[in-house]
Order: structure tokens, then sequence, then C-alpha cells
């Protein structure tokens, strides 16, 4: 009798599903599904996480930050492209949409979903957006597949060049979130003064949320005032996936990739906490004119909160030249 109940049991449930599929459905701004990657075949959940959006002609992959964040804090970057380009976002294998186990979770296995997605859209040149961690991922599938890749734009990008984990996440870079951290602006944020400055406990789950959210901004975005704007975060944000770090060769040299086989456009906030005014990075590509980079004032690690409309113009020239 439970042989015959199951089955039965199943197509009730997936008749409910269909059901609620149709009076629900998926949103008529973007598609979602799931890619299956070698691993896949092991457990149900190595499948990667993909979400389109947008009606342009030109595809634009969109590598978000971590490892281990999600895709959805992005949407806020192309926030006002959607009409001139179709955007393909992905959670990284052992982000939120994309579980993993750590056994799985390598930094050449996280390149190699990246690859196994752009086949998936076509094996066309497709033009490739990142963010923190995810422009690592981009720069070395530039270097794997330059022909693959027509532009390519970095945000808060990794050092295109490193002798080690050291040279990337420095003793400046330390002292640039410190100073992020602990200035005026921050310290006058009243969800601050309430939990800091007072020492008066946080009253409901609405306000350590908003307190952790703040926390989150205070080092990311320059506007301090802007940090109800921020997406992810704690939450958002799985803690396995940093296992990928180890996995990085961190002596490489991306830079005659960059410069070489793509229309490469840095863009770079003047108080993003890995290198302020961008002097570092500007001085590792002085000797590489094609790549183009643009520092935008008053901005954080996340750009688009702090400057918005600055940061959108000047994506839009990087992926349409």
């Amino acid at each position: 009798m439970k042989q015959i109940r199951t089955p039965l049991l199943r197509f009730a449930f997936l008749s409910i599903m269909g059901l609620a599929t149709k009076s629900f459905g998926q949103s008529t701004e973007y598609t979602e599904w799931y890619l299956r990657t070698p691993d896949s075949l092991d457990a149900y959940n190595q499948d990667i996480y993909v979400r389109e959006t947008g009606t342009g002609k030109d595809t634009v992959v969109v590598i978000h930050g971590g490892f281990g964040a999600n895709h959805d804090y992005m949407l806020d970057a192309i926030k006002g492209l959607e009409t001139k380009y179709h955007f393909v976002l992905y959670d990284q294998r052992g982000s939120l949409l994309s579980p993993a186990p750590k056994e799985k979770l390598t930094f050449q296995k996280n390149v190699g979903d990246l690859d196994l997605l752009i086949k998936q859209l076509g094996g066309k040149k497709v033009k490739i957006m990142a963010h923190s961690m995810g422009t690592l991922v981009a720069m070395e599938y530039v270097k794997q597949h330059p022909e693959k890749v027509s532009n390519l734009v970095l945000i808060g990008a990794i050092l295109p060049q490193s002798d080690s984990i050291g040279s990337v996440f420095s003793k400046r870079s330390q002292e640039q979130i410190k100073f992020l951290s602990t200035r005026p602006e921050v310290k006058n944020v009243p969800i601050y003064k309430k939990y800091i400055a007072s020492k008066r406990q946080l009253t409901s789950d609405r306000e350590r949320s908003d307190f952790n959210r703040m926390v989150f901004a205070m080092s990311n975005i320059y506007k301090i005032d802007r940090y109800k704007l921020m997406r992810g975060g704690f939450h958002y944000y799985k803690e396995d996936a940093s296992v990928m770090v180890e996995t990085v060769d961190w002596k490489y040299d991306y830079r005659k990739s960059l410069h070489d086989n793509a229309k490469t456009t840095i863009i770079f906030g003047q108080y993003d906490f890995l290198d302020f005014n961008g002097e570092v990075y500007k001085g590792l590509i002085k000797e590489y004119p094609k790549i183009n980079f643009k520092l935008i004032p008053l901005a954080g690690h996340n750009i688009w909160v702090d400057e918005p409309e600055r940061f959108k113009k000047e994506l839009d020239k990087a992926l349409k030249q």
C-alpha cells in the first residue's frame, strides 16, 4: 500500500505546486532557474541559482562579492539599466541560494561554474560586471577564457597584481576600515548612539537588524546616513564559503590579461576600504593604458549606494564601449 500511496501523494503535492505557480507565478520582470554543475550528480543542492532580468540585447553576467554573499544586493547596482541590457545574476557556490558542502568550495570550481553558465547562455562573448571578491573570479576567468569576454567592469576591485594575500588585504586597508568605522558621522547615527554611546539594550529584533545593517554599511559606504539602503549583510552571508579564500593562489598578475583581452574598466570609490583614492591600484596599472580607471568621489565600496546616478552613468559607458 505504501508503494502506491507515495507516488499519489507526490503527484498531489506537485499538482498543488502547479496551482500555486499558476496563481502566483514567477515575476514577469525576471526568470530564475538552476544551473547544474558536475557536482550536481553528488547532491541535489550542488546546483547554482540563476536570475535573468532586463530586456536589452547585450548579455551582462553579474558576479557578486563574498565569498559567501548573495546576488540580491547587486540588483540595486544595475537599477535603471534594465532596458539597455540583459543581466544574468547568480549565487556563487556556497552562497545563500546555491548551498554546497565545504569540500566542494574551491576557487577553481567557482570559476568553472561561471564558464558553465556562459556556455548555457549560448557560449558567445559576454560582458561581465563584478564586485569586490567577485572581481577575482572575473579576472581569473578572463585569463583562462580571453575569447569569451568583450567588456569587463570591475567595481570595488581586488588588486590586479599580488605577491600574497597580505598585499591585497594589507595593514593599510585595515587602518582604512578603522577610519570608516570610527568617524564622527557613524557615531552620530541614531541607532549607534542608542546602542553604543548610551549602552542601552536594543528592544526588538527590528532594532537589532537595523543596527546590524548599520554596522555592515559603515565600512562599505561613505554616506552612512544612507545605510538603510544597503542590501545583504549578516543574514545573507554564508561564512562557510570563505574557505574558498584558502584555495586562491595569491601570487598572481592579471594586468596583461585585462589590458590585452577585454575592454576593461575599473570603477572605484574614493573611500573604498581596500584602497583610499585608488592610490595603489592606479600605481599598479599605470603601464597598462587600455585599463580604464574611474574614481568616484565621496563613495565607498558599494558605490551605487553613495552615488547612484554617477555610478549608473559610468557603468553604462563601460558596458557599451
